[in-house]
């Protein structure tokens, strides 16, 4: 581990593909004021600040998600690519530590398909959204599933 005399030695690591843990201490260190840290965090100047950054308390900061998923997004562009006739969306996210979403998704586009196959439509219509979301559960049903899940 470098030591706090030699600051080079730290971002030198960093480029070599250092942890994530440790950008994240370095770019603390390297500024005085919160409001010098964003456009830092932002801009991903530092090797490693971005997306997969996780704090040192394992929770990803709100500012790594480039835009801003809601349920209610994803259940729109989940019925409007999938032409699906139900859509549910639930924002499982405690404490918003990190987004995580559970779905629900009625489409005749999984008629024939197997688990696997839907799965992968779901995960082809979210894929910009799905690296910034850090659990995701989706239930896929066919209109006939789930005319006969709903008489139950």
């Amino acid at each position: 581990m470098a030591s706090a005399k030699s600051p080079d030695r730290w971002k030198a690591r960093l480029l070599e593909g250092g942890s994530t843990a440790l950008t994240y201490a370095l770019v603390r260190a390297e500024v005085s004021f919160p409001a010098e840290v964003a456009p830092v965090r932002l801009q991903g100047s530092v090797a490693g600040v971005g997306a997969g950054v996780v704090s040192p308390l394992g929770c990803r900061p709100s500012w790594t998600t480039a835009m801003e998923l809601s349920a209610e997004y994803l259940r729109e562009k989940l019925q409007r690519d999938l032409e699906a006739e139900h859509v549910e969306v639930e924002d499982t996210t405690l404490n918003r530590c990190a987004c995580s979403f559970r779905v629900l998704v009625v489409s005749a586009k999984f008629e024939g398909k197997p688990l696997l196959q839907r799965h992968r439509l779901v995960n082809a219509c979210l894929a910009e959204e799905l690296p910034h979301i850090h659990a995701f559960e989706q239930k896929t049903l066919t209109p006939e599933q789930w005319a006969r899940e709903r008489q139950k």
